[in-house]
């Protein structure tokens, strides 16, 4: 399911004013500063380090991939706290991808968004995706209808599990944009447990924020 060019464009030409704006900064990628991103980023790997692959010794890196990568700060975050992965980021925006390949050259990245590349099931260990699903790409009559279909995607991906986090429409805040995408997190929920058997969700760290883990296979 590929966004619209029209859409596309409007993506990158938005992110492309951002980075001329605000420079490499969390700011270009709308976060309200870097302790809000890395919040983010703390809970998303808290959920995936749940999974039973971390209670023992690792015998190899796992393998990530991190979807909406921006500037592949997520790369940088957790270098911090674990050693043993390999990491791919996507990004729709040119301007991210070549930032992130500036500012991390030890990483992998390819620009694209997810639907535009031919990966078999299960080819990476873990997927994530933190802010990306913020966007309003729908009309209105099916908005989020995008957003569920990147997330049963990259669960097919994944062969341990997927962790995301989205806006929370019930925070008046978040509920009054018309430009963001916001869910409610009983009913995104009940969704992501017709896609996979394990379903852990996270409210307790931003008011209009919540986090979702999908274990694939334990």
């Amino acid at each position: 399911m590929n966004l619209p060019d029209k859409q596309r464009l409007r993506i990158i030409t938005r992110h492309a004013q951002a980075i001329q704006d605000r420079g490499y900064q969390p700011t270009a990628l709308f976060w309200e500063n870097r302790q809000v991103q890395q919040l983010r980023f703390e809970v998303l790997w808290q959920l995936i380090c749940q999974h039973p692959l971390f209670q023992m010794p690792l015998t190899e890196n796992i393998k990530l991939l991190d979807v909406g990568c921006g500037f592949g700060d997520f790369a940088d975050w957790l270098s911090q706290h674990f050693h043993a992965f390999d990491y791919l980021g996507i990004d729709l925006s040119p301007d991210m991808i070549f930032a992130g390949q500036c500012q991390y050259p030890q990483r992998n990245f390819s620009q694209g968004e997810l639907f535009d590349f031919d990966w078999q099931d299960n080819q990476f260990d873990f997927v994530i995706c933190s802010g990306a699903l913020n966007e309003v790409v729908d009309p209105p009559e099916t908005q989020g209808h995008y957003a569920k279909a990147v997330i049963q995607k990259m669960v097919g991906l994944a062969k341990y599990g997927v962790s995301f986090n989205l806006l929370n429409q019930q925070h008046d805040w978040t509920a009054n944009r018309a430009d963001l995408q916001s869910f409610d997190p009983e009913q995104m929920h009940c969704y992501c447990q017709t896609l996979a058997p394990n379903v852990v969700m996270r409210d307790d760290y931003l008011a209009n924020d919540f986090s979702v883990y999908l274990e694939v296979n334990s």
